[in-house]
């Protein structure tokens, strides 16, 4: 099994809902047949980044418009440019899977599925109090996925389904909208 089918795919797609000056902060938990999981990791979305820190403030990944940043093997903070043309080579751990939880487009290209037809409303009690839609999203193979949309800002508050090595979960947890400071998407770890 390659690394990619282990991972579901990468995340690409950026949209977000943010408002500019404001951050969305959840704790992203994984649990079932996902690499890394049962891992928690801490998700600051804003009108232009994304960041993946580690609970105690370790950078794993930072994607602004113009440039992105990761921690490497070595617990470097690594930054490139989205123009440079030499070749980067990223770390296996990019938190694939928090980053999925930005918007649909991300976890559709996470989980190389495709959204199907029709949403119903979901039980806020179920997603941080969130109002949100259940939309569901099969894989090529005939897998299923179950994907809960917060309505404000469209991060997905949870996926649900099988990977190819069996059920996982996945979940934004304690989600809270900020305003925005310097440090939530600083290249450094904090």
């Amino acid at each position: 099994m390659s690394t990619a089918d282990w991972t579901m795919g990468s995340t690409t797609a950026r949209q977000t809902a943010v408002e500019p000056g404001r951050t969305l902060i959840g704790e992203v938990v994984s649990n079932g047949a996902l690499m890394y999981a049962p891992r928690t990791l801490r998700l600051l979305v804003g009108a232009d980044a994304t960041c993946v820190r580690s609970p105690d403030g370790r950078l794993i990944w930072l994607e602004t418009t113009d440039s992105s940043a990761f921690t490497a093997a070595d617990g470097q903070v690594h930054k490139y440019t989205h123009t440079d043309e030499a070749t980067v080579l990223v770390p296996r751990d990019t938190a694939a899977e928090a980053r999925a939880l930005v918007n649909l487009p991300a976890a559709l290209a996470w989980s190389t599925a495709t959204l199907q037809p029709g949403s119903q409303p979901a039980d806020p009690q179920q997603f941080e109090h969130r109002p949100a839609d259940i939309q569901t999203a099969a894989a090529a193979d005939g897998r299923q996925l179950r994907l809960a949309v917060d309505r404000e800002t469209g991060v997905i508050l949870a996926i649900t389904g099988k990977s190819l090595r069996g059920d996982f979960d996945l979940k934004l947890r304690s989600v809270h909208m900020v305003n925005t400071t310097p440090d939530h998407f600083a290249a450094r770890h904090l």
